[in-house]
């Protein structure tokens, strides 16, 4: 796959290609401050009264503040690209889901994308994302509940259940019981958070993609995109991948 920075940039570069750019224009405004956010300035260290004092401490302090403005800056990209998520699903506006006690605006999206989507058509590397959310959240504190919910593939596909799970970090986030990444035990500012914000990240971009390609009719739906006429199928499964994934995916289409 190409870098996150750049499947950002070629997501909200098509949405605005669309000849619906203005319903869109809302997924294209949090897609571009996602893509726009390259640091956050944070100095943990400013109120640490008691820094100075002790060289061990000092270098964990040292480590962590380091860690904590690239994990700032990942969740900060998250959050921006989940507001793009949420705007794509005010648009598309999924079927609720047939169980009144797990409906819910992420439950009904998550349910449309497992139905409409399997193993075979959802995009290329989709299943592999989820396993390494999966993984990662085994390895970070307070992230029990994902294995449970990434377990639901019979309820909600293959194509939706890495998006239930990832619904998690949002609601740990948004509901202020997330934990935060520590130095490695060689106060190193090394961390499996980061790579597990990344994952859930690429998550919810592919499930933006799926969104819109259940929402148009992509396979005739032509754009101007990359210097050359194409279908809006073809980019929407292709944007992410590097040239040569991208070959072979479109000759299988």
């Amino acid at each position: 796959m190409i870098s996150l920075e750049d499947h950002i940039a070629e997501l909200s570069q098509i949405v605005s290609e669309t000849d619906d750019c203005v319903e869109w224009s809302g997924v294209y405004e949090w897609l571009h401050i996602a893509g726009a956010i390259e640091s956050i300035s944070l100095d943990t260290i400013k109120n640490n009264s008691s820094f100075g004092w002790c060289r061990d401490a000092d270098e964990y302090a040292i480590a962590r503040d380091e860690l904590m403005q690239s994990f700032v800056a990942k969740l900060a990209i998250f959050n921006f690209v989940w507001g793009a998520l949420e705007s794509a699903i005010d648009i598309v506006k999924p079927p609720k889901h047939p169980d009144k006690s797990k409906r819910g605006k992420i439950s009904n999206t998550c349910l449309l994308l497992g139905r409409k989507f399997d193993i075979h058509t959802q995009p290329i590397g989709l299943k592999q994302e989820a396993s390494s959310f999966r993984e990662m959240s085994t390895q970070c504190f307070g992230f029990e509940r994902v294995q449970e919910r990434i377990s639901k593939i019979t309820e909600y596909g293959e194509a939706g259940v890495g998006l239930y799970a990832v619904y998690e970090l949002r609601n740990l986030f948004a509901h202020g019981s997330m934990k935060f990444p520590e130095p490695d035990g060689e106060n190193e500012p090394n961390s499996p958070y980061n790579s597990l914000i990344d994952h859930a990240t690429r998550i919810v971009l592919l499930s933006i993609q799926m969104l819109m390609l259940q929402h148009f009719d992509t396979r005739d739906y032509e754009i101007w995109h990359g210097g050359d006429i194409t279908t809006l199928d073809v980019v929407l499964r292709s944007c992410h991948l590097e040239h040569c994934e991208e070959t072979k995916q479109i000759s299988l289409l």
